[in-house]
């Protein structure tokens, strides 16, 4: 009678487990985090990641359409779950040298092995290569037109083309995340994040209050 009472349970939590989409989604997403942590991104499959999350392979393409999707997926969610300073009264462009500054934090470990592997792919597989290049050139025209707005606002130095502020911001920003290898030494060193910060502001001409008074 245990036997079969265990039995029913078993069933009746895998029949909820099957009905509830989000805890479904939550477990594949927390299954391939792991699994491309693992394996890397070539060393995972479809198949391997519904094994994993305790569903069927077939059901995990209601979930996400390809590999190269839940692995997009898997990377937004560690951008949005990695802790980032705040900006304070100013929001936007004035908090960004800050946040560039914190990629080299300790606790930014995650996104930076996502980053790394993300760049890995692309070079080898078309789906996450058109991904990461969408990815890029929409975040590239979002601080392209922030770094516009500053400057119009009398908060950044006018006359710096803003696609080539955003594109240059973008490479130090990658160069941060590939700094386990080009400088593991800097991996949380807070003279280092203060220096990147003052480079960034530097950067894209950010004004003082009293300096755009004289303006």
């Amino acid at each position: 009678m245990l036997l079969a009472m265990a039995s029913t349970t078993a069933q009746d939590e895998g029949a909820r487990r099957t009905r509830d989409p989000a805890a479904t989604r939550a477990r594949i997403l927390a299954a391939a985090e792991r699994l491309f942590a693992e394996r890397g991104y070539d060393g995972v499959s479809m198949p391997a990641i519904a094994e994993a999350s305790d569903i069927t392979a077939g059901a995990i393409y209601r979930h996400f359409t390809s590999k190269a999707a839940l692995f997009f997926e898997v990377v937004r969610r560690a951008v949005e779950e990695t802790p980032r300073p705040a900006s304070g009264a100013h929001a936007g462009i004035a908090g960004l040298p800050a946040a560039v500054a914190s990629y080299s934090a300790k606790t930014s470990k995650r996104l930076r092995q996502m980053a790394v592997e993300t760049h890995y792919a692309a070079a080898r597989d078309a789906d996450v290569r058109r991904f990461l290049r969408r990815s890029l050139d929409h975040d590239i025209a979002g601080l392209a037109q922030g770094f516009a707005a500053a400057q119009a606002a009398g908060e950044a130095q006018p006359g710096l083309d803003p696609k080539l502020l955003a594109n240059a911001v973008m490479v130090f920003i990658m160069g941060q995340m590939h700094l386990e290898t080009l400088a593991p030494q800097l991996v949380g060193d807070p003279a280092w994040q203060k220096f990147v910060s003052g480079r960034v502001a530097a950067l894209l001409g950010l004004l003082e209050a009293r300096s755009r008074k004289r303006l």
